[in-house]
């Protein structure tokens, strides 16, 4: 008989505004549930995966539970569920449980990666040589990002060989292994056949990749999928992200008719029409592209500065990511900047920045072994792409993903850890049709994916 790994649930009444910090969450025990680092070689051992369970108000004990598959990669579905408990009972009911789980090498869950093992300094000096701004914010910026890249992929695989001997033990087709785990584990506790047991979920973003992978590899066990806000699978385990730059320029149109229909009243950056306000947008671009603004800083003894159209195409990349909460304030900002005072875009850039080790380190050893962006030709393909599709965005986004840092990873991962090839086959019929969705308009998992 299969021996089913336990999972224990963390499950809490989730006071509003209750908090996650790592490697403990806040008010609640931390004995984590174990899983096998890897699930052809037990002799590895195990590591620690932290769920946590929301339980439904009006839920009986055969109530299923949903599990939510946070985006990322490198979000943490604890702190997503922690934070957003009363969006998701109103969203559900209060007839299901509600899970939600930091996936592997995130947040609370093991394994984990420092790939400049404590030193912050060499991590600083990285950035300082590879995140320079867009990439063609010089005649040799684009080389300069590409070549520095390796120093990240270099750093990482140190740590590994050096402290960290798992720490590439993070792969999404892992991820969906720990998912069919837990369902067994919650089955078995119900006293149920765990051989029968089945997911319910719901992924976002990078989530319906997981989701996708769960599905690809484990068809029969799929009782209810809700995949929002789609990622390419296959391009993913690629490491081509140039699906995602098919609705950013459309994103920033309706910035622009939004703030035309708003009124002036309620938008600041208003014009008498559309084409006027993109006007004054695209004068905005390329004044700042030409001209830096400096922010001497010395009324307030500030550091001094300097304002650089990156950090206008930061402005630009962060907005789309939550266009209604964030209209507002984009609009606010270019209407300061229109009228001279650009201080609301300091260091707008280097928080851009994703500083996250778990985001590169999943998605690179997703694309161990089917990487297609290893040379400078590529890289200056993929930039070509996605500045065609977005003037606005796409010479940003290829250094905000950064993909390009996976050509130096080395992960040596066992076969069971990795997707056989790029293709997620989802021809054979899963137990209950999948549900897709997407927004008309996404700018960053557009409906083309």
């Amino acid at each position: 008989m299969k021996t089913v790994t336990s999972i224990l649930l963390l499950t809490t009444s989730l006071i509003l505004g209750a908090a996650a910090t790592s490697p403990r969450v806040r008010g609640m025990a931390n004995d984590f549930g174990k899983v096998p680092l890897d699930y052809a070689n037990n002799r590895l051992g195990k590591t620690s995966i932290a769920f946590l369970k929301l339980a439904g108000t009006n839920a009986t004990a055969e109530s299923p539970s949903i599990v939510i598959i946070p985006g990322g990669p490198g979000a943490s579905g604890v702190d997503l569920l922690l934070s957003s408990a009363p969006l998701v009972r109103q969203i559900f009911g209060d007839q299901y449980n509600i899970v939600s789980f930091d996936p592997r090498g995130v947040n609370n869950s093991g394994p984990s990666l420092d790939c400049f093992s404590e030193n912050p300094e060499a991590r600083l000096a990285f950035n300082r040589l590879h995140n320079t701004g867009v990439t063609n914010v010089s005649s040799t910026s684009l080389e300069e990002q590409y070549y520095s890249s390796a120093i990240y992929g270099e750093w990482c695989n140190h740590a590994v060989d050096t402290g960290s001997p798992h720490g590439y033990y993070v792969t999404t087709p892992a991820v969906a292994r720990d998912l069919l785990t837990f369902v067994e584990a919650e089955a078995q506790l119900a006293g149920k056949a765990p051989s029968e047991a089945k997911l319910w979920s719901y992924g976002i973003s990078y989530g319906t990749a997981v989701g996708a992978t769960f599905a690809s590899m484990f068809p029969d066990r799929v009782e209810r999928m809700v995949l929002d806000g789609i990622v390419d699978a296959e391009l993913y385990y690629r490491n081509a992200y140039t699906a995602n730059a098919e609705d950013m320029d459309k994103t920033m149109e309706r910035f622009v008719s939004s703030c035309h229909s708003a009124g002036p009243q309620k938008c600041c950056f208003w014009g008498p029409t559309p084409e006027n306000i993109t006007a004054r947008l695209d004068n905005i671009v390329r004044r700042l592209q030409n001209h830096p603004v400096p922010i001497s800083g010395a009324q307030s003894q500030d550091l001094p500065t300097l304002v650089t159209y990156s950090d206008l195409k930061a402005l630009f990349l962060t907005t789309i990511y939550t266009p209604l909460a964030s209209f507002p304030m984009m609009a606010e900002v270019l209407h300061q900047v229109e009228q001279g005072n650009a201080s609301a875009l300091t260091g707008a850039f280097q928080r851009s920045i994703i500083n996250s080790d778990a985001n590169h380190v999943i998605q690179c050893a997703d694309a161990y072994r089917t990487n297609s962006l290893t040379t400078i030709e590529d890289f200056r393909s993929y930039v070509e792409y996605t500045v065609h599709k977005s003037k606005y965005i796409g010479d940003i986004y290829p250094i905000y993903v950064d993909n390009v840092v996976c050509r130096a990873f080395r992960p040596q991962l066992p076969d069971s850890m990795v997707v056989a090839e790029p293709k997620i086959r989802l021809d054979t019929p899963t137990y209950f049709p999948i549900v897709f969705a997407s927004n008309t308009i996404d700018p960053i998992t557009p409906l083309i994916s």
